[in-house]
């Protein structure tokens, strides 16, 4: 088995290798673009590189596994579109890896936050925060609330309600820190929870979407028969594009023009 993993949602575009061995997944190779929102120029380049260097032919590939989504709208389409046709022109199977779900497959999440220099204790609870702009994010707490659209009040309710009367540390991920640090610092400290005691924000290096936690889980879900025909491989935006909700709200200039008879 081999898996070729892609992630385009996020601010650098990835791929990875992954297999199997004795019934465990093994990342054998990623690369990352180092030109941020590159992904159309660097896709398919790294895609020929992670190869060669796996020494891997892709008539050996099993599957082609995308993150699918929520992120960059235009990130989206090219990953999905890349892996569909892929898929097609090998006649190979696909996996639609949902882009939040991947957060909870990341390094030092599998090998424990210790490699963050750091030791909370209890059972890390991670946190992934998207931007999604004006207070809202896509956002998961893994074991607490499923990935979906939602504002950061309420992901921040549920850190500082249930996960801090479990007594569990937490770990934030994803570009929504960025955006939105000095409301968490905020929020947080308003419930005499500590940063690097209670809650950590992952560092830069390992904070954004990248490949290998999408072969990670595109692994589980090959294991489960998750697995899709290329026409079937869809984006999932979570919701419309701002231009879209724009027109259907009749905001747009060319909502204003006369109607055509």
């Amino acid at each position: 088995m081999y898996i070729l993993a892609i992630e385009t949602t996020g601010p650098f575009g990835s791929v990875a290798l992954v297999s199997e061995e004795e019934n465990k997944c093994v990342v054998l190779g990623e690369m990352t673009s180092t030109d941020e929102m590159n992904h159309l120029k660097d896709l398919l380049p790294m895609v020929g590189r992670l190869l060669d260097s796996a020494h891997v032919a892709k008539s050996e590939l099993s599957h082609i596994a995308v993150s699918a989504g929520p992120g960059s709208f235009t990130g989206i389409r090219i990953g999905v579109s890349t892996a569909r046709a892929l898929a097609q022109a090998l006649e190979i199977p696909c996996v639609s890896v949902p882009t939040l779900d991947a957060f909870l497959y990341k390094d030092n999440v599998t090998m424990g936050v210790n490699t963050m220099d750091c030791v909370p204790a209890g059972d890390p609870v991670v946190v992934g925060i998207l931007n999604a702009r004006r207070g809202q994010v896509y956002g998961i707490v893994d074991g607490y609330l499923e990935g979906c659209p939602t504002m950061l009040a309420d992901v921040l309710e549920i850190v500082r309600g249930q996960v801090k009367e479990d007594g569990r540390p937490v770990i934030f991920y994803g570009d929504g820190i960025d955006a939105y640090e000095p409301k968490i610092l905020e929020e947080l400290s308003q419930a005499f929870m500590l940063l690097e005691k209670d809650y950590f924000f992952a560092p830069v290096e390992v904070r954004y979407q990248n490949a290998a936690a999408v072969g990670r889980l595109a692994y589980e879900k090959v294991k489960a028969g998750q697995v899709l025909h290329y026409n079937d491989l869809h984006p999932e935006y979570m919701r419309k594009a701002e231009a879209e909700e724009k027109l259907a709200a009749g905001q747009l200039p060319i909502c204003q023009l006369p109607k055509q008879e």
